[in-house]
Parts: C-alpha cells; structure tokens; sequence
C-alpha cells in the first residue's frame, strides 16, 4: 500500500522544515545596543579632600600604622591615575609630597618586608611628582635611613622599584651638596648608579643615573675617581656607541666633560681609544649642547696629550667638522676652543705633508733621472 504523501512525493504533514519554524527573536534587552554608554566624568578631588587625605596619611604614619598607610597611599594613587593632572595639582598644592616623604622616612629603618612593600608603594607615587619644580618636604628623602633604603632600592631584582629609586635619587642631589657626600658614603651607591647605566633598563632611568652620576662627579674629584675606577669611561663610550636617543648623549658627554676637568681623569679618558672618534662623530650629529661638549672635550685632551689627540683627531675628520662649527655658528667659549683646536690641527697637517714629501724625496734620491 503506498501511502499518499509517499506517492505524490510529498512529506509526512507533521515534518517540519526550516521554512515552517518560525524565526527565534532575541528580546529587546538581550540585544546589542547601538548606542556606547559613556561614563560620567569623575567629580575632581577639592583642596579640603586633598589636604585631608594628607592630614591622615601623616597620622597613620606618626602612629606607625603600616596598613592604614598602605590604604591611604594606594588611595593616592587611584587617585592620580583617575583624574590626572587635576588631581596631582590639588594633592602637590595641599602637602602630598611632604606626607609621603615623611612616610618613606618612617619606615625605611624598618626590615620587615610588609614595610618594604609599602616604601615601594610610596617610592612609586612619588615619582607622579618627579622632576620637582619647588623642594619643599622632599628633603625628608636625604636622611641617613632614606638614602639607605633608596640605595637597597637602587639595586633590587625589580626593574620598576630601580627606575623609581634612581629618579628619586636624581631629586636629592639636586638639593644640596652634602646629600652627594652622604650618598656616595653608603656602600653600593655608586655601584648601583654604574649598573642601573649599564643595564639600560629604561631610558628614563638611564636619563635618570647618568644625572646622578653627574651631580655627584661635579662634586669633588674624589667621587669622580671613584666613578672612574668602577668603569664610567668604558660604560659612557659604550652608551655613546649604542644608545641613539639625544638626551641620552648629551648626559653622557656633560659628564664626560666634567671628568675631564681632573688630570688624572683625562689619562683613563684618553687610555680609551674609541672616545677621540666618538667625540668628532657626534660633533653637530646630535644637538648643539653635544657639540660644544665635544669640543671641549676635544680640547681638554689636547691641552693635555697635544700631539697625540690631533693626529689622531685628523684621520677621523676632526678638521672638516671644526670648519662648519665655525661657519654655522655657536657659543664664544666654544668658538675660542674651536679655532684653537683648527689652527693646531693646520700646523699638524702641514708637519704631515712636509714629512710625506721628504719620504718621498728620500726613496727617490738613487733613481737615475732622465735626461
């Protein structure tokens, strides 16, 4: 018996076939809408706010409660990284800095590593505020226990904690002097400075150490010395070599001036046989502060090698450079030292034509001439 549907091809009556099921519709609160939510803009913090969150920052911190201060900071922090500019403003003007530093110092004599963990959350959102424009408060930082505590910092596994350390670092010296004397005493100051260079961790920090380096060797030649003994020509000929960025160069070759002022720092300048190409290479390759560097550089150790320097100096182009110097322009002092440098450069090239063509007379003198 051959069922009806079967014999006029058809299908069972109750099969379903895509085109009989009705199409599943999403609800309307499921779907996707088409219009972007945008968040409201958070309220600034007011300077009453501000000065508050100060107020019990320094209180926890008299009370030595590390982890009211731990929350406060933190709370700085979200702070800063909320509203920015705004925020940072407000805070700096209502005595943030001064709270933080007077934290940092509190608990940098301390050993135990849930305080560690805090200096590093302060070390951190100090550095929201770094290059200062005004020193008030921040002077707690060049304590005995703060300068011991941002020296373990200096030279800690985290590349973060070290970068922070070397900008806060940086900030000290700039403050007085005997904050450099007091640095360079702590043992493992220097070596860290030197490390952190070399390691390039950032360039920030690069940017930052080399400052460091340059406030502490402009000092006294002793801490020059000592600089120089741990390596600082051969790390600075090595930055110059590899490290392309302009403030980068510039840092190098101003501390590499200021070392040359020493007599016995120009005699480890000068056993590096790489620095006289160096300096005529980055002469008007890099910006104009690098260029009077250089030339000064160039004719410190000419005042003190003489000869040497020039010859050396000629065959890497040092003649041609100190002519455009000249021509396009630039500072008296510099200027003076560039014409000094030429008219010393001219004499020694003439000496070396002179003696050229005597050689060449004297292999001549037996050749038979024609008649």
């Amino acid at each position: 018996m051959v069922l009806p549907w079967r014999s006029r091809g058809g299908k069972r009556p109750n099969q379903l076939t895509i085109s009989n099921v009705a199409e599943t519709k999403t609800p309307a609160q499921l779907r996707p809408s088409r219009i972007d939510r945008i968040q409201s803009p958070r309220v600034p913090l007011t300077p009453r706010a501000a000065a508050e969150i100060c107020r019990r920052l320094e209180n926890a911190t008299a009370r030595e409660e590390n982890a009211e201060c731990f929350k406060i900071v933190s709370k700085i922090k979200n702070l800063v990284r909320e509203s920015g500019e705004t925020n940072k403003k407000c805070l700096l003007q209502n005595g943030v800095v001064s709270a933080l530093t007077s934290c940092f110092q509190r608990f940098s004599s301390s050993t135990r590593e849930e305080q560690a963990r805090l200096l590093e959350e302060v070390l951190s959102v100090l550095t929201y505020w770094l290059p200062l424009s005004r020193t008030e408060g921040f002077s707690k930082m060049g304590s005995t226990a703060s300068l011991n505590r941002l020296v373990r910092f200096l030279n800690a596994s985290d590349a973060k904690t070290r970068q922070n350390a070397a900008l806060c670092i940086r900030e000290v010296l700039a403050i007085d002097k005997r904050y450099v004397y007091a640095l360079t005493d702590i043992e493992g100051a220097c070596e860290g400075l030197i490390k952190i260079t070399r390691d390039s961790v950032s360039t920030s920090s690069t940017k930052a150490s080399l400052m460091a380096i340059y406030r502490a060797v402009s000092c006294d030649n002793k801490i020059a010395a000592k600089f120089v003994k741990l390596g600082l020509v051969a790390l600075i000929t090595e930055v110059l070599m590899n490290n392309s960025e302009k403030s980068v160069c510039e840092r190098c070759l101003v501390v590499l001036n200021v070392i040359c002022d020493n007599e016995q720092e120009r005699e480890d300048v000068l056993r590096n046989a790489l620095i006289v190409p160096l300096l005529v290479k980055k002469i008007l390759r890099v910006s104009e502060l690098a260029t009077q560097c250089s030339v000064s550089i160039l004719w410190k150790l000419w005042r003190k090698n003489g000869e040497d320097v020039l010859l050396e100096a000629l065959q890497v182009g040092a003649f041609e450079k100190l002519l455009v110097v000249l021509q396009v322009g630039c500072e008296e002092k510099t200027k003076e030292r560039a014409s000094e440098l030429l008219r010393n450069l001219n004499r020694c090239r003439n000496e070396i034509e002179k003696t050229n063509c005597l050689d060449s007379s004297m292999r001549l003198k037996n050749v038979k001439k024609s008649f």
